[in-house]
């Protein structure tokens, strides 16, 4: 899954499901939500949703739709391309309306990052030449000419894929993806059988950028004011997010690790406050998913949190063991923690000096509610 929040996946007998996901990032959501229901789907159902929408969207009428209304849009996106992706989405069954109407919408959000001209790489979109010479960064899609056809080519290929695959699913279990907000769960208390997760990581990764041409083609976002509504939403683990109002965060040993960083500190007055408040506020929203992680679990259920200690100002923090440490006050018994790989630190950060190009890591936090 995507991890709009903190993405918990919740096993909860009791609600009648044999899973329940929460997330949210309202289009990482949806697109869970449907594949988890996709053996229900009826494969003639949604191979007519495809080809309807396919023979529309060629109608020579499919042109001067509106602009996606996201940034990325105005140099990302052709307007034969964008006319092509809204005269798609115009002629499909309503989002929502059913799990075929859902898989065919996916099939075209599926599609829109390949006949755009930007890539993801990291903590938003890149508008790259296509040949990087000498570069190990992989190369982008500046200038990419894609045409109205081949989107629906694209479109219609991805639907096949899709197609495909539902006749070989198996019949599946009884299981749903919530949007909702892990520091706030929409479960009652200790009905949860177990819990596995994987939060955002502290690394000023903005997931909202990142996604935002699909929020936009899916119809989750209409205006501006929704992307910056969704990205002040979201856990505080990118240089966008709000400060706190009030703060949760009183582990003594996370607070030293930041006020070592916070010495460390260097550059700008506005990078080196945008990373520490950024910090400040992942590790305070950390405090509230574990306390409700705790209430949602049943006595003696287990859980396991997937995350990755970063480098800032050339100082190593070890998110995973400061995690631990929030857990444990949160009331949470922590078992073991399993380190599942080395990775490399970014070069701007080994240039400070201090750190080694493989000082990170990447950790299975191993939990249980007494």
């Amino acid at each position: 899954m995507f991890a709009g929040s903190a993405t918990s996946l919740l096993v909860a007998a009791e609600r009648g499901l044999d899973a329940v996901g929460v997330e949210l990032l309202p289009y990482a959501q949806w697109a869970a939500n449907a594949v988890v229901r996709s053996h229900t789907a009826d494969i003639m159902i949604f191979r007519r949703a495809l080809d309807a929408a396919a023979n529309a969207a060629r109608s020579p009428a499919s042109t001067g739709l509106p602009k996606l209304p996201v940034p990325a849009a105005s140099w990302a996106v052709s307007g034969e391309v964008n006319d092509a992706l809204l005269a798609l989405r115009e002629a499909l069954p309503a989002r929502g309306s059913g799990v075929e109407a859902d898989l065919a919408h996916l099939a075209l959000v599926s599609v829109v990052d390949g006949v755009s001209m930007a890539v993801k790489d990291g903590t938003s979109l890149r508008h790259r030449d296509r040949e990087r010479k000498g570069r190990s960064t992989r190369p982008g899609r500046k200038g990419q000419q894609v045409t109205a056809a081949a989107v629906i080519d694209a479109f219609a290929a991805a639907g096949n894929m899709i197609a495909e695959d539902l006749a070989k699913m198996p019949s599946g279990t009884e299981a749903r993806v919530l949007l909702g907000d892990a520091r706030g769960l929409p479960i009652g208390d200790a009905i949860a059988g177990s819990a596995v997760f994987s939060p955002p990581y502290p690394n000023r990764y903005d997931y909202s950028a990142v996604y935002q041409l699909e929020l936009a083609a899916g119809g989750f976002v209409r205006e501006s004011a929704d992307l910056r509504r969704i990205r002040k939403s979201l856990l505080r683990s990118h240089l966008e997010a709000p400060p706190p109002h009030s703060l949760l965060l009183d582990d003594p040993a996370v607070l030293a690790v930041l006020r070592v960083a916070a010495a460390a500190a260097e550059g700008g007055p506005g990078e080196r406050g945008r990373t520490l408040r950024m910090l400040v506020g992942y590790f305070d929203d950390m405090c509230h998913v574990f306390a409700e992680l705790a209430r949602v679990l049943r006595p003696g259920a287990p859980a396991a949190c997937v995350v990755a200690t970063q480098t800032f100002f050339g100082y190593p923090v070890p998110t995973d063991v400061m995690l631990a440490s929030i857990a444990q006050r949160a009331g949470l018994m922590v078992e073991e923690l399993w380190v599942l790989r080395h990775k490399r630190v970014a070069v701007q950060q080994r240039a400070r000096g201090g750190v080694t190009s493989t000082g990170g890591r990447e950790s299975v936090l191993l939990m249980r509610r007494p």
